[in-house]
């Protein structure tokens, strides 16, 4: 059975539709572009990224492990981490990642999606955050790259 959807009115439905048509376009029009979600298009290998680093209490994270802020892990933004239907299954989960800060360098592993951080920005445990800035600081500037 064919239903057409009408994109004309004022309707609750028609704009609705309008809406529904209007995403489906971008996401046709992204994949048309060989746009894909996760670390490949958001950070190539090799790739030296500058960006911000904070810190966050750590415990379950986006990739279904647990961990502890004495652990060195990483929470990644949102354009790395991917837009998986199972977050436990995006490709940068225990990814190792090198951060270069104001106080030095540490070397991380990603457990968790960072739901507030900008494209470049990462959220660091307690313990890999004090190897690279002040705590008391909360935020630095880094520079980091996949391992």
């Amino acid at each position: 059975m064919s239903r057409t959807v009408s994109t004309t009115g004022t309707s609750k439905n028609s704009a609705r539709a309008k809406a529904l048509l209007a995403g489906a376009s971008s996401v046709l029009a992204l994949g048309a572009l060989g746009a894909t979600a996760g670390p490949a298009s958001a950070v190539p290998s090799g790739a030296q990224v500058n960006g911000q680093a904070t810190w966050y209490n750590t415990g379950l994270g986006a990739c279904g492990w647990s961990s502890n802020d004495s652990q060195l892990v990483v929470a990644v933004s949102q354009a790395v981490y991917g837009n998986q239907p199972n977050p436990n299954n995006s490709p940068v989960c225990g990814k190792q990642v090198r951060v270069d800060g104001p106080l030095g360098s540490v070397t991380v592993t990603v457990v968790d999606k960072c739901w507030g951080c900008a494209a470049n920005d990462i959220d660091l445990s307690p313990a890999a955050f004090r190897a690279i800035g002040d705590p008391n600081v909360g935020r630095v500037n880094v520079s980091w790259n996949w391992v």
